[in-house]
């Protein structure tokens, strides 16, 4: 797979923190389906790794990524202005896959939404969406989801419901008994974890979008193994077998 040029066409500040990426690109990257992420090389030239980026949304060449600013390589890139040259390697990874006879659920945490968004967009209204953030500072970042009508969670309650996201979908899952339910996830590892204690007694299907540190995003330096329930194969390559897993198959 070779990288793919492209020229930044916006990069705006959406919330505190967190910015939104568009970029042209000077070929199509091929088929992207919701959860697949890009290696991107940040200009400037100061960092040498490449960072990950959940793909927010792609059509006709337009690539667009919502990142949170949280070190250097993202403090960068936010510095980027209109025009700045960037370098793109992807679709990687694996994706999530829609069981039609499901009923989907997506329960998202701040930046996660980032990778969840093209999920979001594909199944429309099919989907309750349930979102949680610290504060309404964040909101922002739903700006193209609120047309699905999403629930939402702040730590501080200074908007909607008061707590975080897997408390305010707890409210909602007794409603959900007797479906046959699946759940989409992405979002801080506590809040997968809180997920997951929720969800086992009833048995629930769940995929979730793992956050992980990658080098290379091609499965060659094993930077971002996780632990896995697999007797056989007990770590398995976020970039590879992932980012998308069973909830079920993963060790939290």
């Amino acid at each position: 797979m070779d990288d793919i040029e492209g020229k930044i066409l916006s990069n705006k500040k959406i919330a505190p923190g967190y910015c939104l990426l568009r970029i042209r690109l000077s070929r199509s990257m091929g088929a992207v389906r919701p959860g697949q992420f890009v290696m991107m090389k940040i200009p400037g030239g100061e960092v040498f790794l490449r960072r990950p980026f959940s793909i927010y949304e792609y059509q006709q060449r337009i690539l667009t990524i919502m990142y949170k600013v949280v070190g250097k390589g993202t403090e960068q890139l936010s510095n980027a202005p209109k025009g700045t040259s960037v370098l793109t390697l992807g679709p990687l990874g694996r994706w999530f896959t829609v069981n039609r006879s499901a009923t989907p659920v997506v329960v998202a945490g701040g930046i996660g939404l980032a990778g969840m968004y093209a999920l979001i967009k594909k199944l429309q209204n099919k989907a309750p969406i349930f979102f949680g953030c610290s504060s309404k500072d964040e909101i922002a970042l739903l700006k193209d989801a609120m047309r699905f009508h999403p629930f939402i969670a702040t730590l501080d309650g200074s908007y909607g419901f008061k707590g975080n996201v897997v408390q305010l979908f707890n409210k909602h899952l007794k409603g959900l008994n007797g479906k046959n339910v699946e759940v989409f996830t992405c979002g801080p590892e506590n809040m997968v974890k809180s997920l997951k204690k929720l969800i086992e007694p009833y048995k629930i299907s769940c995929q979730v979008l793992l956050e992980e540190r990658m080098a290379c995003g091609l499965g060659l330096c094993f930077g971002c193994a996780i632990k896995t329930t697999d007797a056989q194969e007990p770590y398995k390559r976020a970039c590879k077998e992932g980012p998308v897993f069973d909830l079920w198959e993963i060790s939290l």
